[in-house]
């Protein structure tokens, strides 16, 4: 019930609107003031229950603007018996309706601009005036020049949807033409079995090897588009950067520090990437691969785009430096010792008894 409440006296404002207009036209002026309070509490009310109660929804929320607009263009209708400017204001409202339904239907968005929210603001000051004047003939009140103000702050809004339109409309043209580029370069690795198998790698704390090198991959083709440089290597040793053989949190071996992942992965990866997509190695993308832990490497990297894939790597894996769970990586790796020197010693009593 209380789900339903504030969606009841949304659908009795749209209930009400053809007597608003009966009253308006009639000039029962009288009346609709008492409907129009009615109208006013609703608003308030529906929205202050479904706040109170946690019973917002989409459905409340487009059945309140929808309520919002019909009360507005039976106002206008009433006043254009008494104005004919207010017809103006109509017709705009009902193109800036019509092209916000249009792009409704086509993004399954409405923008909302802060330009429009002011206009709504304005045009229910010029309704109120308009009214005003309606019925204190003896004030003189500068209605037409509210109507004039209200018309241009319509213009203004319906040029900034129809422009925010075209930009979401391109940016989504942009995106899908760059992510079918970006597929038709990566494919080769993307559906590879052998790097499949990198989803099953443990990376950072949050993310597998496919899902770093992936992030890499892409954020490194999208500059190098930028710069003008070479993207297409740029995905794929984005890919291939942390192509090791195996996962290095399961390594328990005491080696020299030099010797350890962080020093010798890069030339693992080189060596793995040569192996298995020899056609997709050069000598520009084996550089790269090799030099991306730079400064851990010794060689400095010698292309650009070596320098965009060393920092980029580094860039997307700043956020693991500072999160607490990394801590756990170091206790569980702690765990994992001593559950397997315990199951160590449980063979060895095991094979004596």
């Amino acid at each position: 019930m209380k789900k339903m409440i504030p969606n009841i006296l949304t659908v009795s404002r749209l209930l009400v609107t053809p007597l608003v207009l009966y009253l308006g036209i009639n000039n029962q002026i009288l009346p609709l003031i008492f409907l129009a309070i009615f109208i006013a509490l609703t608003d308030f009310l529906d929205g202050k229950l479904a706040r109170r109660w946690n019973v917002s929804s989409e459905l409340g929320a487009k059945l309140d603007a929808i309520g919002d607009k019909c009360l507005a263009f039976s106002l206008l209708v009433i006043l254009i018996f008494d104005n004919h400017y207010f017809f103006y204001v109509l017709v705009l409202e009902g193109i800036i309706a019509l092209f916000n339904i249009y792009t409704f239907y086509k993004n399954k968005i409405v923008s909302s601009l802060l330009i429009g929210k002011i206009k709504t603001w304005v045009i229910f000051i010029t309704i109120i005036l308009g009214f005003v004047n309606i019925i204190l003939k003896n004030i003189n009140i500068p209605v037409n020049f509210f109507v004039i103000l209200t018309a241009l702050f319509q213009i203004a809004s319906l040029l900034q949807y129809i422009n925010a339109y075209i930009v979401n409309k391109n940016q989504k043209k942009n995106l899908k033409t760059e992510s079918e580029e970006y597929y038709r370069i990566v494919k080769p690795v993307l559906e590879s079995e052998e790097f499949l198998k990198r989803k099953e790698f443990p990376h950072h704390y949050n993310e597998s090897v496919y899902d770093h090198t992936l992030r890499v991959s892409y954020d490194c083709y999208k500059i190098g588009k930028k710069l003008n440089l070479d993207y297409e290597s740029l995905a794929i040793t984005g890919l291939l950067h942390d192509f090791y053989e195996t996962p290095w949190q399961s390594d328990f071996e005491k080696k020299p520090i030099f010797q350890r992942h962080g020093f010798t992965h890069a030339e693992n990866a080189r060596k793995n990437a040569l192996k298995f997509f020899p056609e997709l190695m050069n000598k520009k993308r084996e550089s790269m691969i090799k030099t991306h832990m730079f400064p851990l490497n010794k060689k400095i990297p010698e292309y650009k785009e070596s320098w965009i894939l060393t920092l980029v790597d580094k860039a997307d894996s700043i956020d693991f430096l500072f999160h607490p769970l990394m801590l756990t990586k170091v206790v569980r790796k702690h765990e994992i010792k001593k559950k397997n020197a315990k199951n160590r010693g449980i063979d060895e009593l095991s094979r004596k008894i």
